[in-house]
């Protein structure tokens, strides 16, 4: 009888085997990972890497001489390996280091193209503007080596001509004009700061009550006459012209010469006689000093009083005209007089013969032309001599006089027409000035400081400021 046994093996299969494939690892003796691999056939076995359990065999084979070699090539990879990531750590560390400093210095070169640009920008465009004022003022059909003025300026001249209140016209001058536009719109601002001892307020105020004409007309020669009547009116009431009453003294409704003398120049900042100023002591500049110059006449130059030449005498007729129209309207008596006197008494100011004191000085002959700078100690000897030598009353006339021809531009509308036809025979201005350009230049008289604070908060950068500061 015969057994069969089923065979295990695949269907015609000549030769059976059995496949097994083992993937283990463990540290060895060394401490080194190790990896086996074990291939059966047929109940042979074949190692490679070594054994997969722990003996104490030598290693001797040429298995163990395979696997040596083995375990020998991945020491050295990793000490490679060991190298180069130490060395591309070390180089993306500097690339970083290197891109923070490119971005940071891309950032500065940003910021610093931004200023340039806005620097660069203003000053690109002042240049631009300079340009093409100069290519809009030259006159390109004049040679310029045959008359350059004409060349560089022409074109100005022909676009430019005087303006009828005006005697001279320039460059300066449009500048002036554009700063002066900008001053009065200043002044016609509403008041920002409306303290008691503020600065912009009163130079608001000053302005505003200065070209305010309805009001000025209304009230007509009334300021004037309270001016004149504060300080004793033209002649003493109950005294004669040159009588006795204005020879002894003060009385109780006129002050004396010296009181008076204080009103013209103290009050009313006129100079009568002689100017008062302060300024820079020229000896020590550290202090300042009080200086006294010569000073008094109403008229423009002395000569002018001298009636030398045809135009002098026409405009000494003026003057006294405009002398008796003046004290008529505003209530004196005897204005021919009184006008006739005050024209006298600056004449003898004026008759100081400096030419011929110099002659006798320095023992020449000086020309009219020469520039002097003179210590005017010989007039204050004189204008002494005259103040003695001259009655009391011409000379309160004559203080009350410089008073009128300096505050009366600020009255009506009259008076104004009348100062401007006087003017217009000393200069030949063909148009009375504006009210505003007046009383924006008496701002600047008297509240200088004031108004230029304002234009430098309004028309001054932060950045002109720090320039412009040590």
């Amino acid at each position: 009888m015969f057994h069969t046994f089923p065979n295990k093996s695949k269907p015609h299969s000549p030769v059976s085997l059995e496949k097994t494939y083992s993937l283990t690892a463990h540290y060895d003796d060394f401490q080194e990972v190790k990896y086996g691999s074990r291939y059966s056939s047929n109940g042979m076995s074949l190692t490679l890497g070594g054994s997969l359990e722990r003996t104490g065999r030598s290693r001797g084979g040429a298995a163990s001489g395979v696997g040596g070699s083995k375990s020998s090539t991945n020491e050295r990879w990793s000490h490679r390996e060991i190298c180069l990531l130490s060395a591309l750590v070390f180089a993306g560390g500097v690339c970083v280091i290197l891109g923070c400093m490119l971005a940071l210095k891309l950032v500065w070169l940003d910021a610093q193209d931004t200023q340039c640009v806005q620097e660069c920008g203003t000053v690109r465009r002042s240049l631009l503007r300079a340009a093409r004022f100069v290519q809009a003022n030259v006159d390109a059909s004049v040679a310029p080596c045959h008359d350059f003025y004409s060349f560089a300026c022409g074109g100005w001249l022909r676009r430019h001509a005087i303006p009828e209140d005006k005697l001279s016209y320039g460059v300066i001058t449009a500048i002036g004009e554009q700063n002066q536009e900008k001053l009065q719109r200043l002044l016609e601002e509403p008041i920002k700061r409306k303290g008691p001892n503020s600065a912009e307020r009163k130079v608001k105020e000053f302005y505003r009550s200065c070209v305010n004409i309805q009001e000025i007309d209304h009230l007509g020669a009334e300021p004037m006459v309270d001016v004149i009547d504060s300080c004793g009116g033209w002649d003493l009431a109950g005294a004669p012209p040159g009588g006795a009453g204005w020879e002894s003294g003060s009385t109780p409704t006129r002050p004396d010469f010296n009181e008076m003398l204080y009103r013209t120049q103290g009050l009313y900042s006129t100079a009568v006689f002689f100017s008062l100023t302060v300024n820079v002591d020229d000896k020590n500049s550290s202090r300042n000093a009080i200086r006294i110059d010569q000073e008094g006449l109403t008229l423009p130059e002395r000569t002018l009083y001298l009636g030398q030449d045809e135009d002098s005498v026409k405009i000494l007729a003026a003057y006294k005209a405009l002398m008796e129209r003046l004290l008529s309207m505003l209530g004196a008596h005897n204005a021919t007089v009184k006008s006739q006197e005050i024209l006298d008494l600056e004449m003898r100011l004026a008759n100081l013969h400096w030419k011929r004191l110099l002659d006798k000085i320095f023992h020449d002959h000086f020309s009219e032309e020469e520039e002097i700078v003179v210590l005017a100690t010989d007039y204050m000897h004189r204008v002494s001599d005259i103040i003695k030598t001259t009655s009391k009353r011409v000379l309160h006339n004559y203080m009350l006089w410089r008073i009128v021809a300096a505050l009366s531009e600020h009255l009506s509308t009259g008076f104004r027409s009348t100062i401007y036809e006087f003017s217009r025979e000393i200069d030949g201005t063909e148009r009375q000035q504006e009210l505003n350009r007046l009383c924006l230049s008496q701002a600047n008289k008297h509240f200088g400081m004031a108004l230029g604070a304002l234009f430098v908060q309004t028309h001054f950068s932060s950045r002109s400021k720090t320039k412009a500061s040590p």
